[in-house]
């Protein structure tokens, strides 16, 4: 072979190589970015869809479509029926300060008082022991709360704690907040919000459908954060997957503004109604109930 046909064949493996080299590093670029190559093709899941029904044949348990009363005013607000229905979802947002541990804890404590047969929680993610002790020191209403503060059990996973303590089975619970708890199981398992957000739902999902020991249909009072401009913090999934969404606010900031309760979004009652409240040093007094321009 002449030194010519030698040179040629050198070149033409340098390109190859060079162009190998190309392709794995564009490849390793895709992987970083997440990005799949793009010879990796879609497998679709074999999905068996026996759960299609007909609307006609559906078949409720009795128990599903009853209405947990507290007894106070504010009753109106939460469904046609005056209650918070069993097996429903609501998550609530506010303004800071604006008191809605403190009027969700009292609508919990009512129910429960209401009927001693019916099981409620407080999971406790933003408070201690301290904080609730004065909070029961304010509003002895709130005593006889069962509560289960997250504090007490961060040697354990979050999704172990909540999935365990749900399972007992209860009648409606409320979470302070759906952030903490949402976060608290991205920290523990590494995982994306996303994929914490979707366990969150299905995990009252879950319990609306009565799958823990009691069989209980489970509701969920969740009250959730916001950002400094008062907007909803989470994905529109989280948000459009729960049956209501409630807010709390202010009419205005002057004076501290008057108080109110409205629901956006209410698959079960009213939407744009406001419905007043007011707390004092022990006492939480529910007002006027009134519609929104153009509600």
């Amino acid at each position: 072979m002449d030194v010519s046909t030698t040179s040629k064949a050198s070149s033409e493996v340098r390109a190859k190589l060079k162009s190998y080299i190309h392709v794995k590093q564009k490849l390793k670029v895709m992987k970083k970015r997440g990005r799949p190559a793009k010879n990796i093709t879609h497998v679709p899941s074999l999905i068996d869809f026996s759960q299609i029904t007909q609307l006609n044949l559906l078949n409720i348990d009795q128990r599903m479509l009853q209405t947990m009363k507290s007894g106070l005013a504010i009753d109106e607000l939460f469904s046609e029926e005056g209650g918070i229905p069993c097996a429903s979802n609501y998550m609530v947002i506010g303004d800071p300060g604006v008191g809605k541990t403190t009027v969700l804890l009292d609508i919990l404590a009512a129910t429960q008082n209401k009927d001693k047969q019916r099981k409620c929680l407080f999971i406790s993610g933003e408070m201690g022991r301290k904080q609730m002790f004065k909070y029961t020191e304010r509003f002895p209403q709130f005593g006889w709360i069962k509560t289960l503060f997250m504090a007490d059990y961060l040697e354990y996973n979050t999704k172990d704690v909540v999935e365990q303590v749900l399972a007992q089975g209860w009648d409606l619970v409320l979470i302070d907040s759906a952030a903490e708890v949402i976060d608290g199981v991205r920290d523990d398992n590494n995982w994306d919000r996303k994929t914490a957000e979707g366990w969150f739902v299905d995990v009252c999902l879950k319990n609306n459908k009565g799958e823990n020991i009691d069989r209980k249909f489970t509701s969920f009072l969740a009250i959730q954060q916001v950002t400094k401009q008062g907007e909803f913090v989470g994905s529109n999934k989280l948000k459009h997957l729960f049956d209501a969404m409630g807010e709390m606010r202010r009419e205005s900031e002057r004076d501290g503004g008057k108080t109110y309760f409205t629901f956006s979004k209410n698959r079960n009652g009213n939407v744009g109604m406001k419905f007043g409240y007011e707390l004092s040093n022990n006492e939480i007094t529910y007002g006027y109930v009134e519609e929104e321009a153009g509600a």
